[in-house]
């Protein structure tokens, strides 16, 4: 369709339209989208992948990013991750019950023995 058989509307639509920024330059963007992907980027590192092969299968989609970019925000999201999950494991902690020792379990463990010998005593003298 012609720019010139559109109406007065449909022109300042187009136009409005024309006027949007990519989504990848909106400030943001690409660190939303390597958190969003960081599983798979983990997983293609294991595979032996590397940052520069990964920078260009984005960039392939359009969404421009350099290694650099994609390294520093990986590994900052990876040091998050790493700093919620020790701030998680210290909060279970410091609310679950002390271990016991192993001479404490063996206190329990005798007493135990005691009540159980005392009980099977009682019933093989009936």
């Amino acid at each position: 369709m012609k720019q010139s058989q559109l109406s007065p509307l449909e022109k300042t639509i187009a136009k409005k339209i024309d006027r949007t920024k990519d989504k990848a330059n909106q400030p943001g963007y690409l660190r939303k989208l390597v958190t969003k992907l960081h599983l798979r980027i983990e997983a293609a590192l294991a595979r032996g992948c590397e940052y520069d092969d990964l920078a260009k299968a984005i960039s392939e989609t359009g969404v421009k990013i350099s290694t650099a970019t994609l390294k520093q925000y990986h590994t900052e999201y990876r040091r998050e991750l790493e700093a919620e999950a020790k701030d998680i494991s210290q909060s279970v902690s410091s609310v679950l019950p002390p271990e016991e020792s192993p001479e404490e379990t063996q206190k329990v463990d005798t007493k135990s023995d005691r009540k159980q010998s005392a009980i099977d005593k009682l019933f093989t003298q009936k």
